[in-house]
């Protein structure tokens, strides 16, 4: 049996890295510290208020994921999903008990870890924070026996990364692959854009949710992915999607948007032409 965890971190800039590089007061206002920081990395025709800061200087503030198992030749099987945000624990135990939580096969085997874009940016912040908080994490550097930073390999399956070709293409948004797929994705319209400014206004359930969307549609990628390579075929491709909508539905109970991340023909009302 495999095991699979598709996860996705949601960030906010950590301005307290930013004052101490800019050697900034403490008193200066955080929008100050924000656009200082933006300014001194946009380039002369870019506007600062669009700069995405490089990973070091973001923090975590929810980790999303869908954990599943595989037996040989048979479907994939959603045993959980979740997400957990730093009003229920900070940031630290977030980071630290999501690697805990990674699976193991008998000889302590870690999971195969799936993400969209998580080879460039994901990973590199959970080790950036790792180092800022001085948390011990070997199961993410090959203390499970997998190594998830080799970017070729099958340990970590970075699908932005592999269906671009490795860079020789353009790379997708997750928005353009669930709309490839004809998949439900991005909860509510929200967007990563958003996530400062829900941060800011205490509104962690929904980025929770929406985290969670990414998860589940990051799931339905792979299941697609899996079918082309001829890894299963279109009976197990359909169990896989029915045991992910079952999943969906439990959680969807604590989180009601989640109802929507459903294949349309799963739905309670898919049947209502009314």
């Amino acid at each position: 049996m495999t095991n699979y965890v598709v996860f996705d971190l949601e960030t906010v800039p950590d301005l307290a890295i930013a004052r101490r590089l800019l050697r900034l007061d403490a008193t200066m206002p955080d929008e100050t510290v924000r656009g200082a920081i933006a300014e001194k990395y946009a380039r002369p025709d870019q506007d600062p208020a669009e700069i995405f800061l490089k990973a070091p200087f973001h923090r975590v503030v929810c980790i999303g994921a869908v954990y599943a198992e595989r037996e040989h030749d048979g479907p994939f099987t959603v045993c959980s999903l979740g997400a957990r945000h730093i009003g229920d624990k900070d940031e630290a135990r977030l980071i630290g008990d999501f690697i805990a939580s990674l699976p193991q096969e008998h000889g302590g085997k870690g999971p195969v870890l799936v993400s969209f874009n998580g080879g460039g940016f994901d990973l590199p912040v959970l080790r950036y924070r790792a180092l800022a908080h001085s948390l011990s994490v070997p199961a993410m550097f090959c203390g499970s026996g997998r190594d998830y930073w080799y970017r070729f390999g099958w340990d970590h399956m970075d699908l932005c990364d592999m269906l671009s070709g490795f860079g020789a293409s353009s790379r997708p948004s997750l928005n353009e692959m669930a709309a490839l797929l004809d998949v439900p994705a991005k909860l509510d319209g929200m967007d990563g854009s958003q996530v400062e400014a829900f941060t800011a206004a205490g509104r962690l359930d929904d980025i929770a949710s929406y985290c969670l969307g990414d998860v589940i549609t990051t799931f339905r990628l792979l299941l697609r992915f899996a079918l082309v390579r001829g890894e299963i075929d279109q009976s197990l491709l359909e169990q896989s999607e029915q045991s992910l909508d079952e999943a969906i539905e439990r959680a969807a109970k604590q989180r009601p948007l989640l109802s929507a991340m459903r294949q349309p023909s799963s739905r309670p009302d898919a049947g209502d032409q009314s």
